[in-house]
């Protein structure tokens, strides 16, 4: 008696995890049709700058403001916010200021989603 064989359909997302299907779907592709500008030369696209990601760019504001001996001014933060701060602090394999901890979190945000901030 023979097998029934289903023919194999290929599944291009298969290999792709779900905030790639979904970063897929939500940005736009490259198979839109190209602006053009009033002379129907291809409008000029915008450089747009490169963000720094995740860990790299918190790295990197926590050297920035790790050691900054002024001042400041002072905020008000939520118990519970403290509270989360100090267990990340309490976590990391280092010694960390919470000042220092809390700006570099602060400003990584910022800079990450600084075009819906500026929407407010």
């Amino acid at each position: 008696m023979a097998k029934n064989s289903r023919p194999e359909i290929d599944n291009p997302l298969a290999n792709m995890g779900l905030d790639d299907i979904v970063r897929g779907i939500t940005t736009p592709g490259k198979d839109k049709e190209p602006v053009v500008d009033a002379n129907g030369d291809p409008a000029a696209e915008r450089e747009t700058k490169r963000r720094k990601r995740g860990k790299k760019a918190l790295e990197e504001n926590l050297a920035k403001y790790t050691g900054i001996s002024e001042q400041g001014f002072a905020i008000w933060l939520p118990k519970e916010v403290k509270k989360r701060l100090e267990l990340i602090r309490l976590n990391a394999h280092r010694n960390i200021p919470l000042r220092s901890l809390a700006a570099a979190i602060i400003m990584t945000y910022i800079e990450e989603n600084e075009a819906n901030l500026n929407e407010l």
